[in-house]
């Protein structure tokens, strides 16, 4: 009985084990390997995982450790001299210890300039963690939708197929009715083979996209993906005017040569500073060896003459004053290639909405009727072999375009979220 009871427990721990390796298998499966695969995930997994982004905000921590450390003055220093002669030995000042403690205190203000510039210089770091974000953000969607198109021509690639493989069985029932000749199912296998071709260069393709999302997502090359999920947003009408408010806001790039205007702003206030000197302030002692009771306290005051003013403080005054000059073209000149990329963009995003409509309501209804039309009148014995697959290719060719300005409208819009530097949602 005994024995019964301990084979019961011990099968109900393996059991419960089991239970348990089963669970941290599915809940460490990698949401990049699902079987389909959502352009969100993807996003928060490059996000998640980039080296490029981390290393962006490791300089934003190295430069936050800045901000208060040049705002602490100098260590004191403490000087110890021992002084002996052997010519004065029977003096009675030889031999005398000296203790000197000393503080420099830079003049008011200086320490705070230190602590506006490197301020600046941090959110020049925090904009470009902003920028290495929306540029990953960029290529992970434009990837995205490659890969998008790259699944919509391999349905295209095997539909057509399947129509060639129709086509081959029709042509030879046919050839053997009499009514064509061989020529057609000949020409017909070829037709097949050219699909095989082109299969070849769409898996080419479809390796050396996943291989630079697998790059982004630092991953191995090989590491398989999940298919693409069409996920098509649409854009309602915006304005320039209302794009170019929010670009000159949020655009990342404009931040950072902004805060660099503000550094070299501040520099220059700093550099003004420099006129006026540092102030140290000493004191020490002096023991007598021999005599004790000549001891004595000593204190000072020191500081630098400021002779060079012209020759230096002045010219690191103007020197700073002309790199904010600089900075300040630059971000009229950033600020006028965001406006040309948001008018670009918008540009491209209407001829493509045109193209989607003339493809949706007429190109491809089109085809499609043409397309069962021939087939039909070829079975039947009465229409053209050739016209055929002209149709057929027309048909492809059409089918392929239209999905591929389908993926090209998502990349566009991509673009405009990048030109104005914040996502669809905040556009809208």
């Amino acid at each position: 009985m005994l024995i019964l009871i301990n084979k019961r427990i011990v099968s109900l721990f393996v059991f419960v084990f089991i239970l348990f390796d089963i669970g941290q298998l599915f809940s460490e499966e990698d949401p990049l390997n699902q079987s389909s695969l959502q352009l969100e995930t993807l996003i928060e997994e490059v996000l998640k995982r980039n080296p490029n982004l981390e290393a962006a905000k490791e300089r934003i921590r190295a430069a936050a450790e800045v901000v208060p450390r040049v705002q602490v003055i100098d260590d004191p220093e403490f000087k110890f001299l021992s002084d002996y002669n052997n010519f004065k030995s029977n003096s009675e000042f030889i031999p005398m210890l000296q203790y000197q403690l000393s503080q420099t205190f830079p003049f008011p203000g200086k320490l705070g300039l230190k602590g506006k510039v490197a301020a600046e210089i941090l959110k020049q770091f925090q904009s470009q963690e902003v920028i290495t974000k929306r540029d990953l953000v960029l290529q992970t969607k434009k990837l995205y939708f490659q890969l998008f198109f790259n699944e919509a021509s391999s349905q295209i690639n095997q539909n057509n197929r399947d129509l060639v493989k129709n086509l081959i069985d029709a042509s030879l029932a046919l050839y053997k009715s009499g009514v064509a000749g061989y020529e057609e199912v000949a020409k017909a296998q070829v037709e097949l083979q050219v699909l095989d071709e082109q299969l070849l260069g769409i898996q080419a393709d479809r390796i050396f996209i996943v291989s630079m999302l697998n790059a982004l997502l630092d991953r191995p090359q090989k590491d398989p993906l999940g298919q693409p999920v069409g996920d098509f947003r649409s854009l309602m009408n915006v304005s320039y005017e209302n794009l170019e408010r929010l670009a000159m806001q949020k655009r990342p790039e404009l931040k950072e040569i902004q805060a660099m205007v503000e550094e070299q702003q501040m520099m220059a206030r700093l550099a003004k500073r420099e006129y006026f000197p540092d102030i140290t302030i000493s004191a020490g002692y002096e023991q007598i060896t021999h005599n004790p009771r000549d001891n004595a306290w000593e204190a000072s005051i020191s500081f630098k003459i400021p002779l060079w003013v012209g020759q230096r403080q002045k010219r690191q005054v103007r020197e700073a004053e002309a790199r904010a000059s600089a900075n300040r073209n630059a971000l009229k000149g950033m600020e006028a290639i965001v406006r040309g990329q948001i008018q670009e963009t918008l540009g491209k995003l209407k001829a493509n909405e045109e193209r989607l409509i003339l493809y949706e309501t007429g190109l491809l209804p089109k085809i499609q009727e043409a397309l069962k039309a021939s087939e039909a009148s070829y079975r039947a014995g009465k229409g053209g072999f050739l016209f055929l697959l002209d149709t057929r290719r027309q048909y492809q060719d059409i089918s392929l375009e239209y999905e591929r300005v389908r993926a090209e409208r998502e990349s566009l819009i991509a673009e405009l979220e990048r030109a104005v530097g914040v996502p669809l949602e905040e556009i809208q």
